[in-house]
């Protein structure tokens, strides 16, 4: 907090750029409230694999994530995150949803230089057979065959510095959705598919004040080309305003002496022992709840990260907007871990692996 303060001291035209800033957070804080009575309302929209988050380690900070992702899973919390990456990056992740749902994905980035990156995935979301059940005429209702839902989404992004400290990033993603009936008897239905396109845009911006960020991300921008029948469901569309602040944690460290020189050595200057960062997001949804996203990482310096994070909005109860999780990194590889529970619904887990050549 001190080195925050300090570097809030050093900038001159200081307080009209913070009263900016705080209250374009105050007229965003206000529409949250307005925001739900505005919009579809829950679950008016389809398309599963647009609504689950990528990376275990954005999701175990609460979802707060489009001011400090800069990782290949960028290219769904902001794509503009996507021109922090340094290095050739491969990603992939597991999650073990609720119920039998299951969410694979792949990712890959490509720095260019040192003006833009350019980065594609894939994802597969699969919800297992469920029972499908008709009107009987002597039993009320009865099972006849089962079906099971899929979603395949792929995407293409590319970001890079349009102005000074300002990056901007967008992708653009296609979504086929599926249907498939097995065992149906009673009458001849065939399998159905949905396809839909869609834009993300994003966009990161370096603050005067060093190590503060400001993001803001659009996603699921655009609409259903292929219906299942008739009527065209509607995008999760999606608003994410956030910040986020990364400061170096400092330590002493006595000098390494030996016999009477260890005894009266002074402890040495301050080392850097940790990085914590914090962040929080306000994310507006069009078809479900509104809340603010707040999450801490503390990086320590043999690797290993711990995180945490809080979501409002969920509707389950305080408990179940924790989330939390761990990470190893090297400079080769990194290995997350995010726990996310939902209430008696249920808990989900994520495991995403990350190489960096």
């Amino acid at each position: 907090m001190r080195k925050f303060m300090d570097n809030m001291s050093k900038i001159v035209p200081m307080s009209l750029w913070a009263y900016r800033l705080i209250g374009l957070f105050c007229v965003l804080c206000l529409v949250i409230f307005t925001a739900p009575a505005q919009g579809r309302g829950v679950g008016t929209s389809g398309s599963t694999a647009l609504k689950i988050g990528i990376g275990a380690r954005a999701t175990a900070m609460g979802e707060a994530s489009v001011a400090v992702v800069d990782d290949v899973s960028s290219i769904y919390w902001n794509p503009a995150g996507l021109f922090q990456i340094r290095d050739s990056q491969i990603s992939a992740m597991h999650m073990e949803w609720l119920d039998d749902i299951r969410y694979e994905w792949l990712g890959y980035a490509q720095p260019l230089a040192s003006w833009a990156t350019i980065a594609a995935d894939v994802s597969y979301v699969s919800m297992g057979s469920i029972a499908r059940t008709v009107e009987s005429v002597t039993e009320g209702y009865e099972q006849d065959g089962t079906f099971a839902v899929s979603d395949l989404a792929g995407r293409v992004a590319v970001a890079g510095e349009v102005y000074k400290g300002i990056i901007a990033g967008a992708s653009f993603q296609v979504l086929k959705s599926r249907v498939d009936f097995e065992d149906v008897t009673k009458e001849a239905i065939e399998d159905k598919t949905a396809q839909s396109t869609a834009i993300n845009l994003g966009f990161l911006y370096n603050t005067p004040v060093p190590d503060l960020k400001v993001g803001c991300s659009f996603q699921n921008i655009g609409g259903q080309t292929v219906a299942f029948v008739k009527e065209k469901e509607p995008l999760p569309f999606g608003f994410r305003l956030g910040v986020g602040y990364e400061a170096e944690v400092t330590g002493r460290k006595p000098e390494s002496a030996e016999g009477e020189e260890a005894e009266a050595a002074e402890p040495e200057a301050e080392k850097a022992i940790g990085i914590l960062i914090a962040a929080m997001d306000l994310a507006l949804y069009a078809d479900s709840s509104s809340g603010l996203r707040m999450g801490l990482e503390y990086q320590f310096s043999n690797g290993i990260s711990a995180r945490g994070g809080y979501r409002t909005g969920t509707g389950l109860g305080f408990p179940s907007g924790l989330c939390g999780g761990a990470g190893y990194k090297t400079g080769t590889y990194q290995f997350d871990y995010a726990f996310v529970p939902y209430g008696d619904v249920g808990n989900t887990h994520r495991i995403s692996f990350t190489i960096r050549f």
